[in-house]
């Protein structure tokens, strides 16, 4: 292809409705981006459109679980939410962790509604653990579960493990959290009463819903915990 001297140089002195140096070339170059812009638009996979069905799918609207008896009852629809980063527990299905399962990123979002992939279900982990009702207690092994929806197809669990070369948080370093499809001992967790002075008198004791609470990872003795660090994602900043 051959160029005008104005081309070489930057400047868009000609058009190729002038006839002057390549313009046939130019005419043509328009015409397939034009082309390959309609037939995106058409099938849907503009950067843009794409973006948008991704959030739509996430977004979607979700209700939580109400309670008569103002207890946490297993089953119960719930959003969990950090007072340090003052977000809620949100996953995300397009960010995916390489772990021995599939497992999606884990992060605390602003947006406070509930949405599906901020809504968890509290899933008893032992039918034998000496509990007799189906009320969550204090100290008693549960596991977060979150409904599929978008890229997730199947159920999947709050999960950590222990700080390794390959399993960290990308920023901090600490535990990375994320959401598991397979439940196994890394996605058991205990709900502790906050107040470290009454924490073994309260243990067996009903949650009450609504109430500060702890999570405690039961694998690794660490808490749950999130904090103001930014995290870029499709969803904007979100933290750590």
């Amino acid at each position: 292809m051959q160029f005008t001297p104005q081309q070489l140089t930057g400047g868009p002195k000609y058009h190729h409705k002038t006839r002057i140096g390549n313009w046939s070339e130019d005419l043509e170059l328009e015409e397939i981006k034009l082309k390959d812009y309609l037939k995106k638009k058409e099938t849907g996979s503009l950067i843009v459109t794409a973006k948008q069905r991704q959030l739509e799918s996430s977004l979607k609207q979700d209700e939580l679980s109400s309670s008569p008896d103002g207890l946490l009852h297993f089953g119960m629809k719930v959003m969990l939410v950090n007072h340090q980063s003052k977000g809620a527990l949100s996953v995300n299905p397009y960010d995916v962790v390489t772990k021995s399962h599939t497992a999606y990123m884990v992060t605390t979002s602003p947006i406070g509604s509930p949405c599906l992939r901020n809504v968890f279900l509290i899933e008893r982990a032992d039918d034998a653990d000496g509990f007799e009702d189906d009320v969550v207690h204090y100290g008693q092994n549960v596991r977060i579960k979150l409904c599929p929806f978008s890229e997730i197809t199947t159920d999947a669990f709050l999960h950590s493990e222990m700080v390794t070369g390959l399993a960290a948080a990308k920023f901090s370093r600490h535990q990375e959290v994320t959401a598991l499809t397979v439940p196994n001992g890394e996605t058991l967790w205990q709900a502790l009463y906050p107040d470290t002075n009454s924490r073994f008198e309260m243990d067996g004791e009903p949650v009450q819903t609504g109430a500060p609470l702890v999570m405690r990872h039961v694998q690794t003795g660490s808490f749950l915990a999130s904090d103001e660090i930014p995290y870029h994602n499709i969803f904007g900043v979100e933290f750590e």
